[in-house]
C-alpha cells in the first residue's frame, strides 16, 4: 500500500468506477452495512471497477452533533435547504456555476451502497441502516478478508491485541485511528496509541497512522 492512493467512502456521493476513471489507485473504504450478501456485492462491484484494495472501517459512530464544529450536512436540497445554505454558496462562485451548467441540483444519495442503476439512500438513510445492522465481529472481518484477495486494510485499530487479530485474519495494512476524533474524540489520540501497535506488529504489517490535529479534526 505505499505510495498514494485516494480512498471512496461507500457513503461517497460518486459511483465507484466514476471515481477510478479519474484516479486509477482508488481503494474502496466500506462499513459492515447490511447483510453479507450485501457486502460481496459491494466487494464485487469495487472489483469489477478497480479498485486496488479495500479499507474496512472500523472506528465510527453517530452523533448528531459534532464537538469539532463539523458543518451541516443537509438531507437534500429544497428551497429551505437552499436558503439556509446561501451565504456560503455565494462566496463560492465557481462552485455554483458548476451545478447550475450542469442543470440539475448536488445529488446527496449514496449510489455505491445498492446495486448499480438503482436509486441509492440518502447519505441519513444509509446511516440508518448502518445503526440498524448488528456490529461487526472479528469472525466477519475474517470471512470478509477471505471475499477479498487484494489488499486489505483494518481502519480503527487502536490496541496491540486488535491489531495482533488484525494480522492473524490476513490484514495486509492497519490503520490506527480514532476517526480522527470527529465523534470519538474521547478515546486516546491516534498518536498515542501509534508506539505500542508498532511494537506488537510492526514487522508483519504496515501501519498507516490517521493523525488529525483537532482544531480540524475530519475523517
Amino acid at each position: 500500500m505505499s505510495g498514494t492512493a485516494l480512498g471512496l467512502s461507500s457513503f461517497g456521493s460518486k459511483p465507484i468506477e466514476e471515481v477510478i476513471a479519474a484516479d486509477d489507485k482508488t481503494f474502496f473504504q466500506i462499513y459492515w452495512l447490511g447483510s453479507k450478501d450485501d457486502m460481496v456485492a459491494r466487494l464485487d462491484w469495487a472489483r469489477e471497477a478497480g479498485a486496488k484494495g479495500i479499507i474496512v472501517t472500523l472506528d465510527w459512530v453517530f452523533a448528531t452533533a459534532r464537538d469539532w464544529g463539523s458543518p451541516p450536512l443537509p438531507e437534500k436540497i429544497d428551497v429551505k435547504t437552499a436558503v439556509r445554505f446561501a451565504p456560503q454558496v455565494v462566496t463560492k462562485p465557481g462552485w455554483l456555476l458548476r451545478f447550475a451548467w450542469s442543470g440539475k441540483l448536488p445529488d446527496l444519495t449514496t449510489p455505491n451502497l445498492v446495486p448499480r442503476g438503482q436509486q441509492g439512500p440518502t447519505f441519513f438513510g444509509a446511516y440508518g441502516e448502518w445503526m440498524g445492522t448488528p456490529p461487526v465481529t472479528w469472525d466477519d472481518l475474517a470471512w470478509l478478508r477471505q471475499q477479498w484477495d487484494g489488499p486489505f486494510l483494518i481502519k480503527g485499530i487502536g490496541r496491540p491485541d486488535d491489531a495482533k487479530r488484525a494480522v492473524d485474519i490476513g490484514a495486509t495494512a492497519i490503520s490506527v485511528s480514532n476517526h480522527g476524533g470527529n465523534n470519538l474524540d474521547t478515546t486516546p489520540a491516534a498518536i498515542c496509541m501509534l508506539p505500542s501497535v508498532v511494537q506488537a506488529v510492526g514487522g508483519q504489517v504496515e501501519i498507516l497512522p490517521t493523525v488529525v490535529c483537532a482544531a480540524a479534526a475530519t475523517s
